[in-house]
């Protein structure tokens, strides 16, 4: 039975990836601080992330790290970077390769409305830089033989356990009064990664890890959608019409007078506004996800919807 470790355990995207590995039959350690429960199944390493020696020594043999740490916004200049370092520290002392979500935040607010493995990443927001400072410390420790990382780039995240994703929070929040929400335009094409299917190609790959490269890049092309789009869906899945709503942008600058989280994710709005896409492969790659794992999951957008209620 392989073991795998994972990294933000208690988090959305944490909670649906135990949930796919053990399904899968690996067996499934969590890392968490003393006190903490986890979910039934779920074998807790009581460990500082910090301490990358404390965390080998507590999980001892490790197949593969699932890195799923979530950094709060309002804290991302100061503490993503030493995170996701600590994470990488951890994955050293463990010699196991990490899988890692990536996100769109290293285009910027230039990006092409396709994005491919090859696109370039111009970030022009400070999270955006910080994206590319993480992948590029990934990839600099791959390079000098330190790390092995597989990186799937997903949209937002949404699903029945993801209550801090912009999906659950403000989109579909009133999905059972028949309503969408958006800040953006209604067809505004935007990334959404439904964390079931995103789950479920962590664990294809993981299972296929030895036969990969030091370090790999994938784009999760599951549902690039419009708030018309999730409208119609959700139309589908309550049997009768959703509508679509919009959220004035001013009422996000006086929610974060009050809010931290609000006021961080200011500069994050444009991705309402500039029509993007995740595509899993560009002309010029050797590989992409499908080839590798076969048909890419992809729950129909309606019963993925249907899940939110």
């Amino acid at each position: 039975m392989k073991t795998v470790l994972v990294l933000g355990a208690n988090g959305g995207v944490g909670k649906a990836v135990t949930k796919a590995f053990l399904g899968a039959g690996w067996r499934v350690l969590g890392l968490v601080r003393a006190g903490k429960a986890v979910a039934d199944g779920i074998v807790p390493v009581y460990a500082d992330l910090f301490d990358a020696a404390a965390v080998a020594r507590e999980a001892g043999h490790v197949d593969l790290v699932f890195n799923g740490l979530n950094v709060p916004y309002p804290v991302w200049d100061t503490q993503a970077l030493p995170t996701y370092t600590a994470a990488a520290d951890i994955c050293e002392a463990l010699n196991a390769r990490q899988i890692y979500p990536g996100s769109v935040y290293n285009f910027g607010s230039r990006m092409p409305r396709a994005l491919t493995p090859q696109t370039p990443f111009a970030p022009d927001t400070l999270k955006g830089r910080i994206r590319v400072s993480i992948e590029d410390l990934f990839r600099r420790r791959a390079e000098t033989g330190r790390l092995r990382t597989i990186l799937v780039r997903a949209g937002d995240f949404f699903g029945a356990g993801a209550s801090q994703s912009w999906m659950n929070a403000l989109v579909a929040k009133d999905l059972g009064q028949g309503k969408i929400v958006t800040p953006g335009k209604k067809e505004t094409l935007h990334a959404w990664a439904y964390l079931p299917d995103l789950a479920a190609v962590v664990v294809r790959l993981a299972e296929i890890e030895a036969s990969l490269g030091a370090y790999e890049v994938f784009h999760f092309e599951n549902h690039n959608a419009s708030a018309n789009d999730l409208a119609e869906a959700a139309g589908l899945a309550l049997g009768r019409k959703v509508t679509v709503k919009h959220m004035p942008r001013f009422m996000f600058s006086l929610i974060a007078l009050f809010s931290p989280f609000m006021k961080a994710a200011l500069e994050m709005l444009y991705l309402w506004d500039v029509p993007h896409g995740l595509v899993d492969c560009g002309e010029r790659a050797q590989k992409s996800l499908a080839q590798l794992i076969g048909p890419v999951p992809r729950t129909p957008l309606d019963q993925a919807m249907k899940t939110l209620l």
